[in-house]
């Protein structure tokens, strides 16, 4: 197997990595997210897939005007792809993850 290693920051909803094609998806393990959440709490849902359509499989909550930090031990695998789904109180979210092929 392969590892592509990466880091991604992000300010709207995205595929995170290089997502491939719906018919070609790329794995993406994802080792941590921190983000940032402006006046109001936020919501990242990180779905399985390459756009808003794939499997919810985790969601991280902001903290109004502060950083949180999730470390996933191991990587939380993503086979279909990895989308971040941010609502509009994030200011951003990065990503550490890898491509796996």
């Amino acid at each position: 197997m392969n590892l592509v290693p990466g880091v991604q920051r992000i300010t709207a909803d995205s595929s995170i990595g290089p997502a491939g094609t719906a018919s070609a998806p790329r794995p993406i393990r994802l080792f941590s997210v921190s983000l940032i959440s402006g006046g109001t709490a936020s919501t990242l849902i990180l779905r399985n897939g390459i756009d808003t359509s794939g499997t919810a499989n985790e969601q991280v909550d902001g903290v109004v005007s502060q950083s949180v930090t999730k470390n996933y031990a191991g990587g939380l695998r993503f086979p279909l792809g990895l989308y971040a789904d941010v609502d509009t109180n994030i200011s951003y979210a990065t990503f550490s993850f890898t491509e796996e092929y």
